[in-house]
């Protein structure tokens, strides 16, 4: 009588257990056909698999993960979004607008003595007990106050007022167009404009941010410069925002003045440029100058003419060089620095000193574990583009210097995909010498 039988190994991988107790055992004959080798191959496979799946499963209580948070509602919104709000200076009164959510301390003293914590219902309603409803929302904290006031006038003769806030509430806005992230997000009535950008993860190359546009709910539209907000800090660029406000980011009109900023900056792109503004301006007004850059060598192209600045010595010169739409300028790499990037702890610049090798520069950033063997360090020269291999390179004013990443180890991989493939083999094999028995 044939009895074939599949035992279960760890990780749900199956692995046949022949068993037969007629003539030859047929285990035998089928490790005479598929080969002992392979059978091994896939026992060995099967133990690694199952190593792995004990090693990696968390403790669960009834099919649900012990160690896994319980999620709440709290958590579909980003935690950056649930961080405290940080208040820049005092709310004003005359600049909060109360809706929805928001939370009013109003006290009574008088004949009476009463205080009350009345939430803003989401039709946007104060119900004062036993008195009356105050329609506030929309309303500035000034204006519901007053509104609430007059109302309580009427109730309480002979009494003072005083109406505060004490909660605020979370709101949704929308940022749309070109930034990295667009979509809806939860902000507070003290939330600007650059904290919803900041939000959505800033704006992408082709973002005009000198025309935003705020759409308001009332069906407004108010244009933003938000660029003049980050050179000035002046916060008339950069108001606040309303629920429901949907900010759109525009994409550069090419058919309006550009420029074209290139190299060694951190805002490389094209850039929208005003009437009359000059290359230190708009250099100034981007940030495009970091510690890399060569400002002795700034490009200026202009058609087929060529101009080279030096912002520290020709810097009348650079203030009245007033640019052109298509004008490309270009900062290159400073050459008293040596640049280390790739498995290194500390990538960036460092200054460049005389007879420094590859080893040496790799050794200053702090090379990791994960980084391949000190032979295969290697340069690229800033002159020429060439690549120079090997740890004693001596490394030249510019050159960037890769500690390049050790390859990974790949053979669990191949395991884990090798051994349900071997077992079904091993399992067709087992069959079909079974049939023909």
């Amino acid at each position: 009588m044939l009895q074939i039988g599949l035992r279960a190994w760890g990780g749900g991988r199956i692995l046949p257990a022949i068993l037969v107790n007629v003539g030859k055992p047929l285990g035998i004959k089928m490790m005479q056909r598929v080969g002992f080798l392979g059978i091994l191959m896939c026992f060995v496979a099967t133990l690694w698999a199952q190593q792995e799946a004990t090693s990696q499963k968390r403790p669960s209580v009834f099919d649900v993960d012990a160690t896994q948070p319980e999620k709440s509602s709290e958590q579909i919104v980003p935690q950056a979004q649930l961080v405290e709000p940080a208040f820049e200076k005092e709310i004003d009164p005359r600049e909060y607008i109360v809706g929805p959510g928001d939370g009013l301390l109003i006290k009574i003293w008088g004949v009476v003595d009463e205080q009350f914590q009345i939430p803003v219902t989401p039709d946007g309603y104060v119900v004062i007990p036993t008195v009356a409803e105050v329609f506030v929302s929309g309303k500035t904290l000034a204006e519901a106050a007053e509104a609430i006031q007059q109302t309580l006038h009427q109730a309480f003769r002979n009494s003072e007022f005083s109406i505060r806030l004490w909660r605020m509430r979370k709101f949704r806005v929308f940022v749309v167009g070109e930034v990295r992230n667009p979509g809806s997000y939860y902000l507070r009535g003290i939330d600007r404009v650059s904290d919803a950008l900041q939000l959505a993860g800033g704006l992408v190359d082709w973002g005009d941010d000198t025309r935003l546009q705020i759409r308001h709910l009332t069906g407004e539209v108010d244009t933003v410069n938000i660029s003049e907000f980050f050179i000035t800090g002046d916060r008339r660029y950069n108001p606040l925002l309303r629920a429901g406000d949907v900010v759109f980011v525009p994409t550069i009109d090419l058919k309006q003045n550009y420029v074209i900023i290139e190299g060694n900056v951190g805002s490389q792109g094209v850039y929208q440029i005003r009437p009359g503004e000059t290359l230190f301006a708009l250099l100034r007004r981007l940030r495009a100058i970091n510690r890399r850059s060569d400002i002795e060598h700034v490009i200026l192209f202009r058609g087929k003419t060529r101009k080279v600045f030096n912002l520290l010595k020709d810097e009348q010169q650079v203030v009245r060089e007033v640019l052109q739409t298509g004008d490309r300028i270009r900062v290159p790499l400073n050459r008293n620095q040596v640049y280390v990037q790739g498995e290194v702890l500390n990538p960036g610049p460092y200054d460049y000193l005389a007879n420094y090798t590859t080893l040496d520069y790799a050794g200053l950033a702090g090379i990791l574990e994960t980084a391949k063997g000190l032979k295969d360090l290697y340069v690229i020269r800033a002159n020429s583009g060439k690549i120079e291999k090997g740890k004693d390179v001596v490394v030249e004013r510019g050159d960037i210097v890769v500690v390049p990443q050790r390859p990974r180890e790949n053979f669990k991989d191949m395991l884990s995909i090798l051994t349900p493939i071997i077992s079904v083999g091993i399992s067709a094999a087992a069959l079909i010498v079974a049939a023909r028995k």
